[in-house]
């Protein structure tokens, strides 16, 4: 019987699977169970016994769109009932909306959508964090329309960019939720350019292959460390 940390992770898209995320992860030593929302398998509406951390990721449908995703009021649940009970969370794109409004926060669409890669900065709060200091202009893969227009009462926002105020949030200890795309590479990101969802069509670009490509190696250099430097401290609550 394996004691290895569980990562939950609730994958909402049939395209958006934990990928580098999850591999970083299991590097460290966490073990990763998947529940695929999307194929209609149940997404408990409280955190189960011995899951160490939730990563809820992204995917097409909007974070209220019940009717499309009859899942959703589960899984806001189920990060409602994490946050509750300070069990560490990362929460990607869809699942950093999702996070939001768990905790009472707010999502709307955004006024300019970001598809391809894009520069991020800290806010000032971003220095004392344990996880996210990060250097100005630090490039991350977007692909989304929607945004977290208000956060949650207590939320600390660590990151912004031009067109997305809250591109990097923190709830309590070790929940965060991030605007971007860490776990995909160049094969995600050419699943969803190949089956364009409306936050592609809309905003006009041909593609983004090209610029993700060239920034493949910087971006998986820089985003492995910070993603892992989160695992080592859900691992070291988890010691004993």
């Amino acid at each position: 019987m394996s004691t290895s940390p569980l990562l939950l992770v609730i994958q909402n898209d049939e395209s958006d699977p934990p990928h580098l995320a999850g591999r970083w992860l299991i590097e460290l030593g966490f073990s990763v169970q998947i529940i695929r929302a999307y194929l209609g398998e149940p997404v408990p509406l409280q955190v189960p016994e011995g899951v160490a951390a939730l990563m809820p990721l992204g995917g097409h449908m909007g974070a209220t769109d019940d009717q499309i995703a009859p899942w959703l009021p589960a899984e806001r649940a189920l990060l409602a009932d994490a946050l509750k009970r300070e069990i560490p969370i990362f929460a990607i794109c869809l699942g950093s909306q999702l996070l939001a409004i768990a905790g009472g926060g707010v999502v709307t669409r955004a006024a300019t959508g970001e598809i391809g890669i894009y520069q991020i900065s800290p806010t000032r709060a971003a220095a004392d964090d344990s996880v996210f200091d990060i250097p100005a202009g630090t490039p991350v893969t977007q692909w989304h329309e929607d945004e977290v227009s208000a956060l949650p009462e207590g939320a600390i926002c660590l990151a912004s960019s031009e067109q997305c105020n809250n591109q990097i949030y923190r709830i309590g200890e070790l929940a965060y939720g991030v605007q971007f795309h860490p776990e995909a590479d160049l094969s995600i990101v050419a699943k969803w350019e190949a089956e364009p969802d409306n936050a592609f069509t809309t905003l006009g670009k041909s593609s983004v292959l090209a610029e993700v490509e060239a920034a493949a190696s910087d971006l998986a250099i820089f985003w492995k460390p910070i993603i892992q430097k989160w695992g080592a401290l859900v691992l070291a609550r988890n010691v004993g």
